[in-house]
């Protein structure tokens, strides 16, 4: 019996060591430059451009504060089980039930993936001065950059965050230059009604990142560096980067591209273009592990190995990079934000509700959470077509997620007793 007990320690010990590798800069620099900075000064002028500067401002605020809330809790989780996104779910919706998370979360990356590969590829032909008449030339870029990408992945998390080490500086620096060098008048859309629906898509932006927290989270080496790294995105990274975006559309039109190049010379220019590749492919390789990691759980009866997943997966983006998805980002993300985060208030919902009472998740409970997301994405389709709780689609639909845990899941305990 000793010989089997010291023979355990080490394991347990090496596996602890293995998963707990990361602080909390070294969290914080992978999210802001490989996760959050392009999708950050995308959605900032998006917001300013569809809904004005003061609405813009506000949508960011609010929406931070409400994803930095869920944030806390499910990086509380992450860091006291280890598990990662996909092992979580399945405590939640079971191993048949966590196919249709794993397809959501998924589906969701996807599309960030596609969405900053054809910003990349714009990119890479504005610096080549190609201009394309028809889609195959664009075609062919995408296929590039979405294979190399795709490639770098295959060497892990390491290889990810040596990038994002490198890169985000640079990113940074770029940022504060386009700001301080910046004419942008935000006088322009003070027409514009003073508006809440930014939230939804600041929300929508980042639910997916936050609800697959545990994925990265789960490699903090203590639950303070977790905490810490997500006030530093929340409170910090995240705002000012979206308000960056949003100062620097002020009083412009046209795609990213054309709003941070503006009159600065062709070496201004061109390194914007190169700056815009860097940030797609530092936030990219994210994207791709993350969403992999999720299709797994999709097929779990398939036997081959993470790099087949991820090849397929980038395969998949780079494909639907070739549909013109950038034009209507805003209506996108407002509905992937209904669904992740239905989804993501019934998780925080009965984790809380589990610590609270101490009571364990049973299969019998599987149903009933189902049930919850459901009513929570109709309570945002609903407030999409005006039939609305706070006019805000996201809240609405975590609103309804969150009684409807309480509600769905006590109705359902009294119906198991009565036909006990």
């Amino acid at each position: 019996m000793r010989l089997e007990k010291l023979q355990i320690k080490p394991f347990k010990r090496n596996r602890q060591i293995m998963i707990e590798q990361q602080n909390w800069w070294k969290l914080s620099s992978i999210q802001i430059g490989g996760v959050v900075c392009l999708p950050m000064i995308m959605i900032g002028q998006t917001l300013n451009q569809q809904y004005g500067f003061a609405s813009a401002i506000c949508g960011i605020l609010l929406g931070n504060a409400i994803l930095l809330l869920m944030a806390l809790v499910i990086t509380h989780m992450a860091c006291e089980n280890r598990k990662t996104t996909m092992e979580n779910a399945i405590e939640y919706f079971g191993k048949k039930g966590v196919s249709f998370f794993a397809l959501t979360m998924s589906l969701s990356t996807l599309v960030w993936f596609s969405v900053q590969l054809k910003v990349m590829s714009l990119s890479l032909l504005d610096i080549l001065h190609i201009h394309s008449e028809g889609p195959f030339i664009e075609c062919i870029a995408n296929t590039l950059l979405g294979l190399l990408i795709t490639f770098v992945v295959f060497y892990g998390i390491r290889a990810m965050e040596i990038i994002s080490n490198i890169s985000m500086p640079l990113l940074l620096l770029t940022l504060g230059y386009a700001w301080y060098t910046a004419d942008s008048d935000t006088t322009q859309t003070n027409h514009l009604p003073l508006t809440f629906a930014a939230i939804s898509a600041i929300m929508g932006m980042a639910i997916v990142y936050v609800i697959d927290l545990p994925t990265f989270m789960r490699h903090a080496r203590s639950s303070k560096d977790g905490m810490t790294s997500i006030f530093i995105m929340f409170i910090l990274a995240m705002p000012i980067l979206e308000s960056i975006g949003v100062y620097l559309a002020a009083g412009k039109t046209g795609n990213i591209i054309e709003v941070l190049k503006r009159y600065n010379g062709p070496l201004w220019n061109l390194w914007v273009s190169l700056f815009l590749i860097l940030a797609g492919w530092t936030t990219n390789n994210m994207n791709l592990y993350s969403g992999a990691t999720s299709a797994r759980s999709i097929f779990p009866n398939l036997n081959h190995s993470f790099n087949i997943t991820i090849l397929i997966f980038g395969v998949l983006g780079t494909l639907l990079a070739n549909f013109d998805l950038l034009q209507h980002l805003s209506l996108i993300l407002e509905g992937m934000g209904i669904v992740v985060t239905s989804m993501g208030t019934v998780i925080i919902t009965r984790y809380l509700m589990m610590r609270i009472s101490g009571q364990p998740i049973t299969s019998r409970d599987y149903p009933w959470h189902f049930a919850a997301w459901f009513l929570g994405t109709v309570a945002g389709i609903l407030s999409m077509n005006g039939i609305a709780i706070t006019a805000v689609s996201t809240i609405d639909s975590a609103i309804a997620a969150h009684l409807g845990t309480f509600l769905i899941l006590l109705s359902g305990k009294q119906h198991e007793k009565a036909y006990a």
